[in-house]
């Protein structure tokens, strides 16, 4: 398996990051519920941080298993 740079990963999670704050804002304000884009941010960066580091857990997780 080929392992990536970490700029291409950087900018692949920057890129999540901003597409799921888009559609956090767009679903907050279809539920009336929207604040601000500070806590629609902050709350996506949440959310995407929590899953940048279950994958990276996991992967982490793989490659030892696979080293034994």
């Amino acid at each position: 398996m080929r392992r990536q740079g970490s700029w291409v990963k950087a900018a692949r999670w920057l890129a999540i990051w901003a597409a799921f704050t888009v559609f956090m804002r767009l679903a907050t304000g279809l539920a009336d519920v929207y604040r601000g884009w500070l806590v629609t941010a902050v709350t996506s960066a949440s959310v995407v941080g929590c899953w940048y580091l279950v994958t990276w857990v996991r992967s982490r997780g793989e490659r030892r298993a696979e080293a034994r």
